[in-house]
């Protein structure tokens, strides 16, 4: 089956900034890292001047996007709340 992007726009949820914040926000970067190992997260980062982060996820469906992004220990903490788009790319090259 071909693989699709997602797009999954993390925003804060009612949990940031309660106590715990910067460790829940530790898992969720050692849990990309281990997409990235697995060939499945593109790329991933957070804009400058708002507090809202952007994955770029290759997968075989929505569902799976959807199993990745409920996943993330902090979605699953409620520090972030996750949004999932359907994304495809027109221009890109590979790093």
């Amino acid at each position: 089956m071909e693989k699709q992007s997602f797009v999954i726009m993390l925003r804060p949820a009612p949990a940031y900034g309660e106590e715990g914040t910067e460790e829940i926000v530790g898992e969720h970067f050692k849990y990309l890292q281990s997409l990235q190992e697995s060939g499945e997260l593109r790329m991933a980062g957070r804009f400058n001047d708002v507090l809202i982060g952007l994955t770029l996820v290759d997968c075989e469906s929505r569902e799976r996007a959807e199993e990745i992004a409920r996943n993330d220990p902090a979605v699953k903490a409620k520090v972030f709340h996750a949004d999932i788009y359907p994304w495809r790319i027109a221009l890109g090259h590979e790093s």
